[in-house]
């Protein structure tokens, strides 16, 4: 047969125990999944010897134990970042890696009297592969030429940086149980597909389904409730029309994972999908900076062995100098007038590829960092090119458009793993982390501020509110183009990008609570030169809000911003606010509200018997079942509060399916909406009390100060 080309992506990566083969799956263009098995070549793990004598005397002894050792020889390579020089260390290529005789040899090495280290021999068979024979991220779009079914050549290919995921037919396997019937059943959904239901394991539906769709990668949500005779029953059905099974615990989560956050995972971290969606960031990270290492002619030490840079002794002066976090300058609590908003982009990202902090300093000296190699930067500049190409996609991108939500999702994925690059380079559990890379980063970001702070107020505008990479500014009469030129200042001062995010016609930065004289770190709203109106920390925020509560809110803060100056605001839009508080008052006792629009919605985070507290969401989902209407972890309640008051909790509240009438309990509902004012327009001084409502209390301590003034009031009166 002729040798043949084609182009696909890089499905899985996978290994038969016991032997040296490895399975590469490719999914093409067409449709098709060709398999194929690769050797694997040596795998060697390294020696280092404590003195020269000993690396003789060690060995001369190795090279006579042929039974596990198949190759023994002398390599020199890099074992620590801020050493530029190599070290002549052991090698050793063994048999096999999966024996118990490797893990009986290994410990007996490391228990040696000879032996300092020993690298290496953490990496995986699979983990071996990739980096040093492979060396492509798995999901990657290749290039192979094969015979029949072996693999000639492949080659990644340069994708130009596609926005839409592999074409990788996926479907979501959630187990479950009927708690009335004791039976297994099971949600199946193919992406961007509605749910079904399955009841029992031997259902052939089921089973039907599963061939019938043959996806290339089935995600299991599993929980360990289940034992291990039903879960593995469950794997062997769907491995059977299935090519990679995913299997996440469904205790770390109640919604389908997204697949391209585990495709941005798995082409970070070099590791199958299956891998890369079970370690945490931590270990993806780790795995990252080894591949990079290993192609620099590194060899790796263990997990265990604490980096020697991770922290130096120094001086208390040193420490309360730089042993310090991101600055955030406090709001100007209240309503302001023509303010913009300018964003750092991926502001500690690229503080650590502009000023080159890596892992391989060593002291507050960081010009001992080459700039060409440094490791740190190299991997993170990769992580914010790709960032920027996915920003300037989403520009010109409708919000309903298809690849929308999968930019947005890749977006997310790439900040989580910037974010933990960063707040991970002084942990000790990274084995390369150094706390002076994580102070410094902080060190160089709370200067940029107050550099920031220092360039704005110097040319005549008022910050009135920091946090960390993002900078609220305003100036009388200013125009965004004044505002834009301060910002290409900014630029130029700092040498990092910014960009103007909002520029708003009215900004109200409020307390975290309001009865609290306290400032809230993003707790605001305001409405934009463009009519669009931005909330952060309120109700129209929050998931669990009804549609009333959420629609008011948003129609209240319409009515407070229906206006031209912030004079006006403060008269006759919190006049109109108040007015349409009132309306909504009457409306909602009179019952008036329609019952769908007070439905809250709460999700099921663990199993009903799981619950300690009888939350309304728990009540509901506990009516629910009695009722014959199964509800189980992860499930979205819905219920209305219809008797507060009622003597058994279970009924305080109904769940929205077994509504029979459209009766609420109007009080519960008042308190709501009047909550959700005060949380908007206290800051103007209005108050429940306002509307003959007694003042509630946030906290009992409230309570208990409002109880101690009456208490020193009568006092007084009696003196």
């Amino acid at each position: 047969m002729a040798i043949q080309t084609a182009e696909g992506w890089l499905l899985d990566v996978s290994h038969d125990y016991g032997t040296s083969e490895i399975n590469l799956l490719i999914k093409l263009r067409d449709g098709r999944v060709l398999s194929f098995k690769q050797k694997l070549k040596e795998l060697a793990f390294y020696i280092l010897p404590k003195s020269h004598s000993a690396a003789e005397d060690l060995h001369q002894q190795l090279s006579r134990n042929d039974q596990v050792i198949k190759k023994i020889f002398w390599d020199d390579k890099y074992i620590d970042l801020a050493d530029r020089n190599k070290t002549q260390l052991i090698g050793i290529v063994l048999e096999s890696i999966q024996s118990q005789d490797y893990q009986k040899f290994i410990k007996k090495l490391g228990t040696d009297s000879r032996v300092r280290s020993l690298f290496n021999t953490e990496l995986s068979v699979i983990q071996q592969f990739i980096y040093n024979q492979l060396k492509i991220a798995p999901t990657s779009k290749v290039r192979v030429e094969y015979e029949e079914e072996k693999l000639l050549f492949i080659s990644k290919v340069d994708d130009g940086q596609d926005i839409a995921p592999p074409p990788f037919k996926i479907m979501h396997v959630r187990i479950g149980d009927d708690n009335k019937n004791d039976e297994i059943i099971f949600k199946v959904r193919l992406e961007n597909g509605t749910p079904v239901v399955f009841n029992g394991l031997s259902y052939e539906s089921f089973v039907s389904c599963i061939k019938e769709n043959e996806p290339d990668i089935a995600i299991i949500y599993e929980d360990n409730q289940y034992d291990y005779d039903i879960v593995s029953s469950i794997d062997d059905i769907i491995t059977k029309y299935c090519n990679q099974i995913i299997v996440i615990h469904s205790h770390d989560t109640v919604d389908d994972i997204s697949f391209v956050e585990i495709i941005e995972k798995a082409r970070f971290s070099y590791l199958p999908m299956k891998l890369a969606s079970k370690y945490g960031m931590l270990r993806l990270i780790d795995s990252r900076i080894t591949y990079e290492l290993l192609q620099r002619d590194f060899v790796v030490p263990k997990r265990q062995s604490i980096s020697k840079h991770h922290e130096q002794i120094r001086t208390l002066n040193d420490i309360v100098e730089m042993d310090k976090a991101g600055m955030i300058i406090s709001p100007e609590i209240g309503l302001h007038e023509n303010v913009a908003v300018l964003d750092f982009n991926d502001e500690y990202a690229n503080i650590i590829t502009g000023h080159n902090i890596s892992y391989e300093a060593l002291s507050d000296d960081t010009s001992i960092v080459d700039k060409q190699t440094a490791l740190l930067p190299s991997i993170v500049q990769e992580l914010i090119e790709r960032r920027v190409h996915l920003k300037q996609f989403l520009k010109g991108q409708q919000s309903d458009s298809i690849l929308y939500p999968n930019c947005e999702a890749r977006l997310d994925a790439l900040k989580q793993i910037l974010v933990c690059i960063y707040g991970t380079s002084g942990s000790i559990w990274n084995r390369y982390s150094n706390v002076h890379v994580f102070e410094e980063i902080n060190r160089r970001a709370r200067q940029i501020l107050l550099q920031t702070k220092d360039i704005v107020q110097g040319a005549g505008f008022e910050l009135i509110y920091a946090d960390t990479d993002a900078v609220f500014l305003k100036k009388k009469d200013a125009t965004r183009k004044d505002y834009e030129e301060i910002m290409n200042e900014l630029v130029r001062e700092t040498g990092l990008q910014m960009t103007l995010d909002f520029h708003y016609k009215f900004l109200v930065l409020l307390y975290i609570e309001p009865d609290e004289k306290m400032e809230a770190k993003k707790h605001y709203f305001g409405l934009t030169y463009g009519k669009q109106l931005i909330t952060r920390g309120i109700d129209t925020r929050r998931h669990d809000s009804p549609a009333f509560i959420k629609e008011f809110q948003r129609a209240l803060l319409s009515k407070l911003f229906d206006c031209q100056s912030s004079t006006e605001v403060l008269t006759t839009g919190y006049k109109n606010a108040l007015e349409y508080i009132t309306q909504n008052i009457d409306k909602l006792m009179n019952g008036e509200v329609q019952i769908i629009d007070l439905v809250i919605s709460k999700l099921l985070r663990q199993n009903i018997e799981k619950y300690r507290s009888l939350f309304p969401h728990v009540a509901a989902a506990i009516r629910l079942n009695v009722s014959g209407v199964i509800a189980n972890r992860g499930d979205s309640i819905q219920y209305v509060h219809t008797d507060l008051n009622h003597t058994d909790p279970l009924y305080r509240i109904t769940p929205a399916k077994l509504l029979t009438s459209g009766e609420y309990d109007r009080e519960k509902y008042l308190d709501m909406l009047l909550d959700s004012a005060e949380a908007v327009l206290s800051i103007f001084g209005f108050n429940r009390s306002m509307f003959g409502f007694e003042k509630k209390f946030k906290h009992w301590w409230d309570e208990i100060y409002q109880q101690r003034e009456r208490e020193i009031g009568t006092a007084r009166t009696e003196l």
